[in-house]
């Protein structure tokens, strides 16, 4: 089993913020459906600290299942530094 590495673009994020999980659910919508998210994430979800996986930010963050397991390749990794 390899090891989990979030640098490596391959690999499956786990951990992401509520700024990189929304814009990556709002432009899954716009890709597949031509609209805006009806829903943009679950309203309970549980946080924790630590680093995003995308943003690579130390922030509050959760699993990419709260935003609907969006599609984050219309995303440049780091976008918000």
């Amino acid at each position: 089993m390899k090891k989990w590495d979030s640098n490596n673009p391959q690999t499956p994020l786990r951990n992401v913020c509520r700024q990189c999980g929304l814009a990556a659910n709002t432009l899954t919508c716009l890709k597949r459906y031509g609209q805006l998210p009806k829903k943009p994430c679950f309203d309970c979800s549980t946080i924790h600290l630590g680093i995003c996986d995308f943003c690579k930010l130390e922030k509050m963050v959760t699993e990419t299942r709260d935003f609907f397991y969006p599609d984050f390749s219309g995303l440049k990794r780091g976008w918000l530094k």
